[in-house]
């Protein structure tokens, strides 16, 4: 891990993500990036703990679950929801195919084009995955979005986020204790399979409406002359989910 990460390290976590926030407050204040999970509340609370002038942005997906929105409007009515350019079923047509594990366009066009021209706070942790440690840092320069991003939590593991909510925050997403370990996109390509049909049972319409996109997108790979073994939208849907 880069030394940057390991400012002020005499203090415990949340003095020094408190004192990493301070250190790099930009004049014009941070984009917060705040998804409505645990880590982002944390972020949220970090930075009205430090004082430092910030205004926190949604990127809506229209693939997100209605108890998190309804958590964050309740709970979080200054955050700014920002509308995507294409929905989720609008996009699948346009790349011509899922999005998968490999291929996440969906982050790309859906969750990461918020804060452009910003220094950017999210709330990534390296311990989330081993990609992420590898290659997350405390600052990062985000080029051709012309942006720098502050992820004060970076080292912080998931212990360290549930103390810092339940004693700090109080109060979370109602998801959380109904078995959910993340909180994202419904249908998400990162999820397992048995997460994937846990929320699509739950969430018949957004289901339907996968499939429809895929039934799109089968059309147009047709139209333009592209190889699609698959025959229908249905052989898709289970090609996705099962990954068979």
């Amino acid at each position: 891990m880069a030394k940057s990460k390991y400012l002020f390290p005499e203090m415990d976590k949340t003095t020094m993500a408190i004192e990493r926030l301070k250190l790099f407050e930009p004049k014009e204040g941070y984009h917060l990036a705040f998804s409505g999970g645990k880590d982002s509340q944390v972020i949220y609370r970090l930075a009205e703990m430090s004082g430092v002038k910030f205004d926190a942005h949604y990127q809506v997906t229209t693939v997100d679950p209605p108890e998190l929105m309804q958590f964050m409007r309740r709970k979080y009515p200054d955050v700014k929801f920002e509308l995507p350019e294409l929905t989720m079923w609008e996009l699948i047509p346009k790349k011509r195919m899922p999005p998968t594990q490999l291929v996440r366009y969906c982050c790309e066009y859906l969750k990461e084009r918020g804060g452009e021209g910003r220094f950017v706070v999210t709330g990534i942790r390296a311990l989330e995955s081993p990609k992420r440690m590898n290659n997350r840092r405390m600052m990062e320069n985000c080029h051709p979005k012309q942006k720098q991003v502050l992820n004060p939590i970076i080292d912080w593991n998931i212990n360290d986020v549930w103390d810092f909510t339940n004693k700090g925050i109080g109060y979370h997403c109602k998801l959380y204790d109904e078995g959910w370990d993340r909180i994202g996109c419904i249908g998400c390509p990162m999820g397992n399979k048995k997460n994937m049909l846990m929320q699509f049972k739950r969430y018949p319409t957004i289901k339907n409406k996968y499939i429809k996109a895929f039934d799109e997108m089968i059309r147009v790979r047709k139209e333009r002359g592209m190889k699609t073994t698959w025959k229908t939208a249905q052989e898709v849907f289970d090609w996705w989910v099962y990954r068979t």
